[in-house]
C-alpha cells in the first residue's frame, strides 16, 4: 500500500512539475499528501471504490482531456488547462473519504468535513494553492454536467456556451467513470 502511494506521488510530481510553478505545486502536493489524495477512493459506492481510485480516477480524466484536446483541436485559454482540470476537478473528495476502524480497506463517508460540496468546493481548495482562469473555474465547477442538481441545469448549459471545455469535461469525467470504470 505503502509503495503505490509512493508511486502514484512520484507520477504525480512528474506531470505537475511541467505545469505548474514549483511555488504553487509544492505547497499544494504537500497538501495532498495530508489529505489523502493519493489513498482516498473516488467514491465507495460507485465508479473508483477502493483505496487510491481518487489518483487513478483523476489521472484518467486528465489524461482523457488531454488527448481530447490534441485529437478534436479544443482550445484552452492556457495550455496547463487541460492538466490542471482533469487532475484537480475531484479534489473536493480528499477529505470526503475515511477508513473505517481499524480496516485499510474499508472507507466510509467523512460527514465530519469542514467545507461541504463538490465542482465549488474543489476551486475553494484549489484556488488556495494556484490562480485559476474562468475557464478552469467553470470546468471544475461543472464537472458533473447535468448529474447536478435540475434547477442549475440552465447555469450548466450557459457555462458550456461560455466555454466549450466545460462540455468537454465532462465528458472526460464520464469516460473514466462509465468506461474505464475508475
Amino acid at each position: 500500500m505503502e509503495e503505490v502511494r509512493n508511486e502514484r506521488a512520484r507520477n504525480f510530481k512528474s506531470i505537475m512539475r511541467e505545469h505548474i510553478p514549483a511555488e504553487s505545486w509544492v505547497p499544494l502536493f504537500e497538501y495532498l499528501c495530508e489529505s489523502g489524495f493519493f489513498d482516498a477512493p473516488a467514491s465507495i459506492h460507485y465508479h473508483g471504490a477502493y483505496s487510491g481510485a481518487l489518483y487513478d480516477h483523476s489521472v484518467a480524466v486528465m489524461q482523457a482531456l488531454v488527448s481530447m484536446t490534441r485529437r478534436m483541436d479544443l482550445k484552452w485559454e492556457l495550455p496547463r488547462s487541460p492538466y490542471i482540470v482533469g487532475m484537480f476537478h475531484d479534489l473536493c473528495k480528499a477529505d470526503n473519504y475515511r477508513r473505517k476502524d481499524g480496516s485499510s480497506e474499508a472507507w466510509e463517508y467523512n460527514n465530519a468535513a469542514l467545507l461541504p460540496g463538490h465542482g465549488e468546493k474543489s476551486v475553494i481548495l484549489l484556488q488556495r494553492f494556484l490562480p485559476l482562469t474562468e475557464e478552469e473555474i467553470l470546468c471544475i465547477r461543472w464537472h458533473m454536467g447535468a448529474f447536478d442538481d435540475k434547477e442549475r441545469w440552465n447555469n450548466y448549459g450557459l457555462a458550456c456556451a461560455a466555454y466549450p471545455n466545460v462540455l468537454y469535461t465532462h465528458t472526460a469525467d464520464m469516460i473514466a467513470a462509465r468506461v474505464l470504470g475508475v
